[in-house]
Formats: structure tokens, C-alpha cells, sequence
């Protein structure tokens, strides 16, 4: 029995009873909740806190990059040959959709500062804070490299974003900071106003001449004023392709014939498939089996230069010989 006046002795986490133990343990768990409720809600509105602490433990910093709804724009570039959809990503560099002729859809992210090393990254598909109903999912995991093109995305995982987009979605690439690695970095593409560019470039990519499989190199060769004959130059092209293909006999060559715009259209098209056999006959000539090859006929329709003039003519007048997988 203690008497009046003595201290009371201080009683330990340990001997504290139960339910007192539990109800620390509790209000501990709803602060760390009410913070990551916070945090949640501040990245909803596009603020994202240097550090908060969860119970004296730091989090990591998620360095942000993404144009303000207001800011946000994407860009067409077109030419007859390349078909560009670019969009400004501040402080950091630019994301961009692009085709050229003959090949498919890729995207690619340009930067700023380069990495110096390869990075493992994510991409997901988040719904923007005025699309609150939407869950985010994955669009893939890839690989960061160095230089100042970090990320290319080929055909597949490309039209995977370009849909997100267009149906006002926010693609996010993110991945550890190039420094130390300890904070997040986040790469946000803005849906707005795609599709305010996409007429514009739908129009491009139409007019681009249309390969159903994807180019591993290409090289091309060119010719005289209505002639299929081949020239020094030319045959010198074709050899160095000759040695490729009996070194390593892994792909598979496609032969695209081309004219210039002078004549009917369908002269034009006879002579680029004229143009095409020729060199299909020289590279059998030179150890090619036919089998191994294909040919097709483009006319005038492909020019690799649109203006009319002799110079313009020189660079039509040509075959395209594209090395391709196996199928």
C-alpha cells in the first residue's frame, strides 16, 4: 500500500496493459495512413512533397516532370519521308511518336542530361486527376540506355502508349534518379490537346510508304534518266550486301523499285519493276539465292524528294534494298 504523498513507480512499454499497448500501436497506424492519404491526394493535384516522415523514417523523393495542363502541347512535324508528334516535357526533354518512310511507329524520350548508364524502367498508364473513377496498370517494364535518346520503344509497346493517350490517359515512365539512385523520377505525358494533333498526323503517316514487316538496314542504289542499267557506284552497294547476306545468311532482302515523276504513271511503274529485277539478277549473280529474296514496285508514288526539279528526280530515280528477319 503506497502512502500519501510517495511517488508513484513508472510502469514500462512492457507492463503497460494490453489494451493501452494496442491503442499506441493503432494511433500510430492511422497517422501513417492520414500521411500517405495526404500525399496521395497532393500528387493528385500535381504537387509532390520533398520528404514527409512516416513515423521518423524518410521517404523517397519522387522528382516530377510533366508540362502543366495549360502548358501541355504536342507538336506535328511532316515531311514526305518522316512524320514526328512531339511533346514538351519541362526541365527534362521531350517524348515524341515517329515514322519514317518504310518503317513502323516508334517511341522515343529525349533528354536533356543523358544518363551515363543503363537503368531498369516502368511504364504505367495512370488516369489524370479529372478522371478520378480510373485505376492505373502496367505498360511494360524496359531498359534505360545511355546517351541522349534513353528510351525507344518499338512498334507494339508504341501504339500501346499512343492508345492510352487517346483515350486521356496519363503515360508515366518511371525509374531511380541517374545520380545515386535513392529518389524515384516520374515522367508524365499530358493527354491534352493529343488529340487536337492527331488529324494532322494521321495525315502524315498515310502518305508514308507502308512496310508490313521491319527493316533490320537498308541501302540504296540509284539510276540514270529512264534506265535500269546499273552503274559502278550501284554495283559496288550490291556487292558489299552480296558478302553480308553469304557471312551470315540471317536475313532475308526485300527490293523496293522507284521513278521519278516524268511519264505516265504507268511507265513510271513499269521501270521501277524493271529497276528491281536488275539488281534481283545481279545479287543472284553474286551467290543470292532467289528464295532469299523479294521484290516490289513502287512507281512514282514514294518520292524521297517531293519537289520537282533534277536534283529531286536524281534521288527518286532509285531501288531500296531492305535486309529483313526470316519469317
Amino acid at each position: 500500500m503506497l502512502c500519501r504523498g510517495s511517488r508513484q513507480p513508472r510502469l514500462t512499454f512492457v507492463q503497460l496493459p494490453y489494451h493501452y499497448r494496442l491503442k499506441n500501436r493503432l494511433q500510430g497506424v492511422e497517422k501513417q495512413n492520414m500521411v500517405r492519404q495526404a500525399v496521395k491526394s497532393l500528387r493528385l493535384l500535381g504537387i509532390v512533397p520533398v520528404s514527409l516522415l512516416f513515423g521518423g523514417t524518410a521517404v523517397a523523393h519522387i522528382q516530377q516532370f510533366q508540362a502543366s495542363w495549360e502548358n501541355s502541347r504536342w507538336l506535328v512535324d511532316a515531311t514526305p519521308q518522316h512524320c514526328a508528334l512531339t511533346h514538351d516535357i519541362p526541365r527534362f526533354g521531350r517524348a515524341r511518336f515517329e515514322q519514317r518512310s518504310g518503317h513502323r511507329l516508334e517511341f522515343s524520350l529525349y533528354v536533356d542530361q543523358p544518363p551515363v548508364r543503363e537503368h531498369a524502367a516502368q511504364v504505367r498508364s495512370e488516369a489524370p486527376a479529372w478522371k478520378h473513377e480510373v485505376n492505373s496498370y502496367s505498360l511494360g517494364d524496359f531498359r534505360l540506355q545511355s546517351g541522349k535518346t534513353p528510351l525507344r520503344v518499338p512498334r507494339a509497346q508504341a501504339l500501346r502508349i499512343y492508345y492510352e493517350l487517346e483515350q486521356g490517359m496519363k503515360p508515366v515512365i518511371e525509374f531511380a534518379d541517374w545520380g545515386d539512385g535513392r529518389d524515384q523520377v516520374q515522367i508524365a505525358l499530358m493527354p491534352v490537346r493529343f488529340r487536337e494533333a492527331l488529324p494532322a498526323f494521321l495525315q502524315c503517316t498515310a502518305g508514308l510508304l507502308y512496310l508490313d514487316f521491319d527493316p533490320l538496314s537498308e541501302q540504296t542504289v540509284y539510276f540514270a534518266t529512264d534506265s535500269d542499267r546499273l552503274s559502278r557506284a550501284t554495283r559496288k552497294v550490291l556487292e558489299e550486301v552480296a558478302r553480308n547476306y553469304r557471312r551470315q545468311r540471317d536475313f532475308r532482302i526485300v527490293l523496293g523499285g522507284h521513278a521519278d515523276e516524268r511519264g505516265t504513271s504507268e511507265y513510271n511503274m513499269d521501270l521501277s519493276r524493271r529497276r528491281a529485277r536488275m539488281v534481283a539478277r545481279y545479287l543472284r549473280s553474286r551467290g543470292i539465292p532467289g528464295t532469299a529474296m523479294e521484290s516490289r514496285y513502287f512507281g512514282e508514288t514514294h518520292p524521297q524528294d517531293p519537289d520537282s526539279n533534277q536534283q529531286a528526280w536524281t534521288r527518286n530515280r532509285r531501288v531500296t534494298v531492305w535486309m529483313a528477319d526470316k519469317q
